[in-house]
């Protein structure tokens, strides 16, 4: 006799596949959320403690980044406009100028 799933199993199921769902997204947005701690620059350096997961700017900035998941051209003196955050997988950062909050990797 062959199992077929009653009504309860479907909805254990679902609810679960909804949990995961929802662990995964918070995974995904624990970058910018900071969950894995973010470092404030407000002066040309070069930043330390990496990787980092994202970089937003709280004033208009440009940065020399190197990131293992970028292609294209050189990413040196990126702009990026006060307000607006990149994402990437960078393993270095160094803020010419501008305010930038880096969000590390896990």
């Amino acid at each position: 006799m062959a199992y077929e799933p009653s009504s309860s199993d479907n909805e254990n199921y679902s609810l679960r596949k909804i949990n995961q769902l929802a662990s995964d997204s918070e995974k995904d947005s624990s970058l910018f959320a900071g969950q894995y701690g973010a470092v404030y620059k407000s002066a040309a350096a070069a930043l330390t403690g990496g990787p980092w997961g994202s970089i937003q700017a709280t004033a208009a900035a440009v940065v020399n980044v190197t990131a293992s998941n970028w292609t294209g051209d050189a990413t040196t003196a990126v702009d990026i406009p006060a307000g607006t955050t990149i994402f990437g997988n960078f393993t270095a950062i160094t803020l010419t100028s501008g305010k930038i909050i880096a969000y590390k990797n896990a």
